[in-house]
């Protein structure tokens, strides 16, 4: 990783496998009223709350109706709106740089010398990926947390499962594990997320994928991806710098549209 500015800092490391293949399957029903659903809520997501910075090398897996596509990505996020993402081409230089500091966001195609500028980074992240996510709720995403600024309202326990119903209209799902409960997976925006591998209560699997029609889809292609993180660094100090690009004199503007009609992740990504 590049952008490191810290001597001190947590890594982990992981070795990503093929996308799972089955999803998890979420507990229906009422069940039964879980008093101390926000205490343990808390305690689940302590670690992800106090992320402040997030780097990590991502290897990305996706599979739609039509497109099938792997790559690997490095990120670079920070607290509250602040994202770095380097799309790692298999020689030479990355073959896109998306950064925001504030509400816009800069995307350089770097093959075609194409720039998108003053756009907000949620559609960017959009016309890339087909997932509405923002730097602040990718961040809350990659970390476990499922949704920034997550409030707990209500609580039940369904076959062994313990729900946590999450302002905003998002849900938790927390599974025991071992001795500890973990939270394996979410719904919220019509998308459902899964987590794995985890390490130290941080997962090192995630999984998104659509789970409404017309929700998290473009082109007409269902979304579901599979994230593996490796080389992950947490709260280090991340400069200014980071998050802006210095673009050649020589490219060319591409509108918001023009992404949109290439479609989910077909710009170009490195192939592992």
């Amino acid at each position: 990783m590049t952008f490191v500015r810290a001597s001190l800092y947590v890594t982990f490391f992981f070795v990503a496998g093929a996308c799972a293949p089955s999803r998890v399957i979420l507990p229906q029903g009422s069940g039964i009223a879980y008093p101390a659903y926000a205490s343990l809520f808390d305690t689940v997501v302590a670690n992800c709350r106090r992320v402040r910075t997030f780097e990590a090398m991502i290897g990305i897996q996706g599979r739609g109706t039509q497109t099938n596509f792997s790559g690997r990505v490095r990120a670079g996020l920070a607290k509250p709106a602040s994202i770095r993402l380097e799309g790692l081409a298999p020689f030479g230089t990355p073959g896109f740089y998306l950064v925001a500091a504030e509400e816009e966001a800069t995307l350089w195609l770097t093959r075609q010398g194409r720039v998108v500028t003053d756009v907000p980074a949620v559609d960017i992240l959009a016309a890339l990926t087909g997932i509405p996510f923002g730097p602040g709720d990718l961040l809350a995403v990659l970390t476990g947390c499922l949704v920034p600024e997550s409030r707990p309202l209500r609580g039940r326990s369904v076959g062994g499962w313990i729900v946590v119903d999450l302002s905003g209209g998002a849900s938790a799902y927390l599974r025991l594990m071992g001795n500890d409960y973990h939270l394996v997976a979410g719904t919220r925006d019509g998308l459902t997320i899964e987590y794995g591998g985890f390490r130290r209560g941080m997962p090192t699997v995630v999984r998104v994928f659509s789970t409404e029609p017309g929700v998290g889809r473009q082109a007409g292609l269902p979304i579901d991806i599979t994230a593996s993180l490796s080389q992950l660094n947490l709260n280090v100090q991340l400069e200014k710098s980071t998050f802006s690009l210095q673009l050649p004199m020589n490219v060319v503007p591409m509108t918001l549209e023009e992404l949109n009609r290439a479609g989910p992740l077909r710009v170009p990504l490195g192939r592992r």
